[in-house]
C-alpha cells in the first residue's frame, strides 16, 4: 500500500477554514499534480438516477466549463467507475475512444492518457477527479499514487454535498446551475477512431 502522502496539519487547516470544501480541494488538486502529474483536471459529482455528473471544478475554463451535465453512457467506465468503484485510467486515445463521446475534444487538447478517481462514501460513487495527460502517463504505478489520494478526495466530496448539490463547485464563486447536457445531441454512445 502507498504511504500516506499528505500532511495532517495542512489537512486540519483547509478544514478550520469556511466553506473548506475549496481549500481542501485545493489541497488535493496540489498533491495530484505532485504525485501524480496532470494536465487537466475536472471534478465531477453524479446523479445516477438521470444518468448524468456534474463538473463542479475545472482547472480550464475554455476547454471545459463548470455547472453543465455531462450525460453517463452504461460502458466499460461506467462498469468501473460507478458500479465496481474503482479507477478507470487509459495510457491511449483509442482507449479514451472507446467510452468518452468527447475524445476528439481531448485530443485536440494535446492529451492521450486518462485517470478517473473516484470519491467513494457509504458504498457509493458520489464524485470523482478526472485527469488527463499526454500519451502513456497514467500507468499503474501512478494510479496507485493518486489511489492514495482517495481518503482526501472522497471527503471533499463530502463537504460540497453538504452545501447545494446543483451549484455547489470547488471553486467557491457563484455561478448559474448547469442546464446544458454535453452529448446529449445525435451519439448514443462514444465513436471509434476513423
Amino acid at each position: 500500500m502507498t504511504a500516506q502522502p499528505y500532511d495532517m496539519a495542512q489537512v486540519a487547516k483547509a478544514l478550520a477554514r469556511p466553506n473548506s470544501a475549496v481549500p481542501l480541494f485545493a489541497y488535493v488538486r496540489e498533491g495530484l499534480i505532485r504525485d501524480v502529474g496532470c494536465g487537466l483536471m475536472t471534478a465531477s459529482i453524479y446523479d445516477l438516477e438521470a444518468m448524468r455528473s456534474r463538473r463542479v471544478f475545472t482547472d480550464n475554463d475554455q476547454a471545459y466549463q463548470i455547472g453543465n451535465f455531462k450525460r453517463l453512457d452504461r460502458n466499460r467506465y461506467y462498469e468501473t467507475v460507478i458500479e465496481a468503484a474503482q479507477p478507470f485510467s487509459t495510457t491511449r486515445i483509442e482507449q479514451i475512444a472507446e467510452v468518452f463521446f468527447d475524445w476528439e475534444h481531448i485530443e485536440a487538447l494535446g492529451y492521450g492518457s486518462n485517470l478517473n478517481l473516484p470519491a467513494i462514501a457509504d458504498g457509493k460513487v458520489i464524485g470523482t477527479i478526472n485527469l488527463l495527460e499526454k500519451t502513456g502517463h497514467y500507468t499503474p504505478e501512478r494510479v496507485a499514487r493518486a489511489m492514495a489520494w482517495q481518503p482526501l478526495a472522497t471527503l471533499c466530496f463530502l463537504l460540497l454535498m453538504s452545501g447545494d448539490p446543483e451549484t455547489a463547485d470547488f471553486l467557491g464563486r457563484p455561478h448559474a446551475s448547469g442546464a446544458v447536457i454535453e452529448g446529449a445531441h445525435d451519439q448514443l454512445g462514444a465513436r471509434p477512431l476513423t
